[in-house]
């Protein structure tokens, strides 16, 4: 029997992301046994998997970073859970100005955050230690910020909103009946929320502890600049320092890559066997209703918990940062230590307007096409029968198996210099796009699989049975209803796509310069003032973007 036209539209989905996904992979497993940098003549070895996994420093390293990991994924969760349901479930006052101040949180770039932090509490100079040594009657600091406690501080803000982010829409999908069914029948809300709430958000908590697991696995910034020079060694800055020796050590850092697609596998299998043979399913064609919890005067206190966490996260570190960008001298209280000069220079500055340019295209394109890519594998995956898509799933999830930097050097290897048909990519915006796009899947597909979940499958059939077509159904029945999880997605998306700095320090060109490569090189040459300055650009355009996606994206949710 010959395939219909649908079945070869997803072949050809799963064999191009197997090809843009496995095929940089395959070169970072290549590399790892090759003696030396890819693109120069060596012989096939061992030695690379011999020097990484008899090293006790690697096994060491790999403990800090997985407890590390564990304890920030741990403490982001609960409270994205608690802001989640505070915006989606409860009648808390001014909820959607309270949402847009969470929202704000994560638009602060993550390396101008670190400084701002450094700045605030670091052990000597700190501006909150020097306050307290001021008040204090034994004039001692309280705060340090290089240190494990500074790398969790640091971490949980920025992420605990992305996971919030995540798992908000799938509280607003969860049907208020089945809720008061279980009251009715006796259960208090607490129980209520533990045995039904709970159970019903499970595919979207999960995917979304997932990702954050493996996304803080290989973070980067906070620990290099807050843990490296305090003997504080994870696994991302482990690899920076194999890559940045000389010669680096190329091998050694693509055989420690493997352990991530180790832990990607587990991640994968230990879904299945949780979610596997579940249903989850809570939007159908019948009624639908959600009905806020009354918290009567409970409410001003979850009010005050969510101002809180904004200032703290959001209003704390901006304004340190503001302030740093005016100073003669970063974090020195000289007489008259204020000036203008940092944002004049930066702003006429002949690199500035190309790479705002570049940036704004890099974003807005990766987030669009991704989108709406992974929101037709998301949908083979859950809503199909087809044979591959297992497979696809799979697949799908590689992609953070690797850490950024590693991933680019895969992409470079793949895409420069491997089939010279992508050689033209070279030096150019569209590679930066590619590596995103890739880099973004596992983000993109699972926010859509934990919302394709919730849909009934009776609501599409009923479209097709009055004559639609898919595609049709796909644009007037099912994309309105993912609304509320597509544009949370493809905000994610654009600000990774924006601030991203690890994925392309590898791949850019002063040609395909963008915003936080424009960073990088201020900070690196010591420009810390101007560094600031274009850090609080960034932050102001992801910021203005961003309330203007959510208003387009309140629009078309579901009413709480």
């Amino acid at each position: 029997m010959k395939p219909n036209r649908s079945t070869i539209a997803m072949w050809l989905v799963l064999l191009a992301v197997a090809f843009f996904v496995i095929y940089p992979l395959f070169m970072l497993a290549f590399g790892s046994f090759k003696g030396g940098p890819p693109g120069t003549p060596s012989p096939f070895s061992l030695q690379g998997y011999v020097r990484a996994y008899t090293s006790v420093d690697t096994y060491v390293t790999l403990w800090t970073t997985f407890w590390l990991s564990s304890v920030r994924l741990l403490i982001s969760l609960i409270l994205a859970l608690f802001l989640a349901w505070v915006i989606a479930r409860t009648d808390t006052p001014f909820r959607k100005g309270l949402e847009v101040m969470i929202w704000l949180q994560i638009f602060l770039p993550l390396l101008p955050r670190v400084v701002a932090w450094a700045l605030l509490a670091a052990p000597d100079n700190g501006l909150l230690n020097k306050a307290i040594i001021a008040i204090s009657p034994w004039h001692k600091s309280i705060f340090d910020i290089y240190s494990h406690g500074g790398i969790i501080w640091v971490s949980i803000f920025p992420w605990s909103t992305i996971l919030f982010m995540l798992i908000t829409p799938a509280f607003r999908g969860v049907d208020a009946s089945l809720e008061e069914s279980s009251r009715m029948s006796g259960a208090s809300n607490q129980m209520t929320f533990f045995r039904i709430t709970l159970p019903l958000l499970a595919p979207a908590i999960l995917g979304a502890a997932m990702l954050g697991f493996v996304g803080l696995m290989e973070s980067f910034e906070p620990e290099l600049f807050l843990g490296y020079g305090k003997g504080i060694y994870v696994y991302t800055t482990r690899v920076w320092w194999l890559l940045g020796i000389t010669p680096g050590d190329f091998p050694q850092a693509m055989a420690l890559s493997t352990v991530f697609l180790a832990i990607v596998f587990g991640l994968i299998f230990l879904q299945w066997r949780l979610l596997g043979g579940r249903q989850y399913v809570t939007i159908t064609g019948r009624g639908f209703a959600t009905r806020p919890i009354h918290l009567g005067k409970w409410k001003y206190l979850t009010l005050s918990i969510v101002l809180l966490y904004f200032i703290i996260g959001t209003v704390m570190p901006l304004l340190t940062l503001a302030m740093g960008s005016l100073m003669k001298l970063w974090g020195i209280f000289v007489p008259d230590p204020f000036t203008t000069n940092h944002w004049v220079r930066t702003l006429s500055d002949p690199r500035f307007i190309p790479s705002l340019r570049n940036t704004l295209l890099l974003g807005i394109g990766t987030a669009t096409i991704g989108m709406i890519f992974y929101s037709i594998v998301s949908y083979i995956i859950t809503k199909t029968k087809f044979i591959g898509r297992n497979a696809l799933d799979l697949i799908s999830w590689l992609p953070w198996g690797v850490p950024g930097l590693v991933l680019a050097l895969g992409l470079l290897w793949a895409f420069v210099g491997g089939i010279p048909l992508f050689s033209v990519l070279r030096g150019t915006l569209w590679l930066l796009m590619l590596a995103f796009l890739i880099r973004s899947t596992p983000l993109g597909v699972r926010v859509m699989n934990g919302a394709m979940v919730q849909l009934g499958n009776e609501l599409e059939e009923s479209s097709r049975m009055l004559g639609a077509s898919w595609t049709r159904t796909f644009r007037k029945i099912i994309a309105p209803l993912l609304s509320p999880a597509f544009v949370s997605a493809w905000i994610i998306v654009f600000l990774l796509s924006v601030r991203d700095l690890v994925t392309v320090v590898f791949l850019y060109t002063p040609q395909s310069r963008v915003l936080s490569t424009m960073m990088y090189e201020h900070w690196f040459a010591g420009e810390y003032e101007r560094a600031n300055v274009i850090g609080l650009i960034m932050a102001a355009i992801l910021m203005t973007l961003a309330l203007v996606a959510r208003l387009i994206g309140a629009k078309r949710e579901i009413p709480a």
